[in-house]
C-alpha cells in the first residue's frame, strides 16, 4: 500500500458526497415522514462519525472521519509540492497516459465514478498525486531490462498461476447424507441438490464457489478431487462441521504468466519501488514537509488533532 493510500477509501467516499451536493448546505439533502435533514448536518455527521477508523500496524483504530479526510488532503497538497522541489513533479503527458491506461483496462472507468460524484477531473488529480509519490521514491533508480529478467526468472512461483478447479459444492450435516444421496442418485443436478439441502452460501447459487486455486485446498482434499473426473462429483470430505462434496466443472491447468511488455512495465516499477524505499524515505520526507508547513484549519473540532499530527515524529 502507498503512502497516501492509508485512509484514502474514506476519503474519497466522503468527498465523493461533497462532489454530489448540492452548492448551499443548509438546504435539504433528504426528508424523513417530513422531517428535513440539511447540508449541514450531513457534513457534520460525516467528519465525526462515531465507529469509523483506520488500519494502524494491523490494528483498527477508531478516529473521526474528517480527521482522516484532512490528513489525506493536506497530504496530497504536501506531496505535490515536494514533487516541486524536488524536480520531479509529474508531466501532464504521463497524467494522461496514466487515465488512458486505466480507461483501457476499463472503459466505463470514468463513467462509474461520475455516477458517485467523481469527476474526471478528480481521477487526473489522483492520478497526478500517484504519480508525484511514485517519482519522489524512486528518484536516482533505474532498473535494467536484465534486472526485470532476473527477477522473473528467479521467482517463478510468482509468475505462475495455478492449477485452478471450477466447482460446485455441498456442505451438510451428517443426518443429511441420505437424503442428498438418494436425489443424486434419482438424477437430480448437482446445483438443484445443493440449493435444497447445502448449508453454505453457495447454495443461493446453486453451489457454484467459481475457480479455486490448488492452493487454497488442503493435500486431503486435494487428492480426492485429482481422483474426480470432469463432469461428476466427488467422494463425501469429513470437514470440522458436517460433510461436504464437490461438483467438477472444469480443471485448469497450471499456467507461466508470460513476461510481455505489460508485466515487464510492472516489475520494473516494482523493483524501482522495493529499491527506492530504501534510498529516499517517503515518510520522513513527509514528515518533514508537515513540520515546515504553515497549515491552518478553520475547524476547530479538527484543528488540534491535525496539530498534534503535523508535529508527531516519524513512527518507527
Amino acid at each position: 500500500m502507498s503512502y497516501l493510500k492509508k485512509g484514502l477509501l474514506l476519503a474519497t467516499l466522503i468527498f465523493a458526497s461533497l462532489a454530489n451536493a448540492q452548492s448551499d448546505p443548509t438546504k435539504p439533502v433528504a426528508t424523513v415522514n417530513g422531517e428535513t435533514i440539511s447540508g449541514l448536518e450531513y457534513f457534520r455527521r460525516m467528519e465525526f462519525l462515531p465507529g469509523v477508523g483506520r488500519m494502524v500496524r494491523g490494528e483498527f483504530t477508531e478516529t473521526w472521519p474528517g480527521y482522516i479526510a484532512m490528513q489525506q488532503l493536506i497530504n496530497e497538497r504536501l506531496i505535490l509540492q515536494l514533487a516541486k522541489e524536488r524536480g520531479v513533479f509529474p508531466k501532464e503527458a504521463d497524467v494522461k497516459a496514466e487515465l488512458d491506461s486505466k480507461v483501457a483496462a476499463n472503459p466505463k472507468l470514468i463513467e462509474n465514478l461520475a455516477k458517485v460524484g467523481i469527476s474526471k477531473a478528480d481521477l487526473e488529480n489522483q492520478i497526478r498525486v500517484d504519480l508525484a509519490e511514485f517519482n519522489i521514491i524512486t528518484q536516482g533508480i533505474t532498473i535494467t531490462d536484465l534486472e526485470v529478467e532476473k527477477h522473473y526468472k528467479d521467482n517463478p512461483s510468482r509468475f505462475t498461476i495455478p492449477k485452478r478447479y471450477k466447482l460446485r459444492l455441498i456442505a451438510i450435516p451428517a443426518e443429511r447424507k441420505a437424503s442428498v444421496e438418494a436425489d443424486l442418485a434419482a438424477g437430480k443436478p448437482f446445483a438443484d441438490v445443493a440449493t435444497k439441502y447445502s448449508t453454505d452460501p453457495s447454495s443461493l447459487q446453486g453451489g457454484s464457489i467459481g475457480e479455486v486455486p490448488a492452493n487454497a485446498f488442503s493435500e486431503p482434499v486435494l487428492k480426492v478431487l485429482d481422483a474426480t473426473k470432469i463432469g461428476t462429483a466427488t467422494d463425501w470430505v469429513q470437514g470440522n462441521t458436517g460433510l461436504f462434496k464437490f461438483y467438477i466443472e472444469d480443471i485448469k491447468p497450471q499456467e507461466k504468466i508470460p513476461l510481455d511488455d505489460n508485466l515487464k512495465k510492472q516489475l520494473r516499477k516494482s523493483l524501482m519501488l522495493d529499491r527506492g524505499r530504501v534510498k529516499n524515505n517517503i515518510e520522513k520526507l513527509m514528515a518533514e514537509m508537515r513540520k515546515k508547513a504553515k497549515i491552518e484549519v478553520v475547524q476547530p473540532g479538527l484543528s488540534d488533532m491535525i496539530k498534534d499530527w503535523q508535529l508527531s515524529p516519524i513512527a518507527d
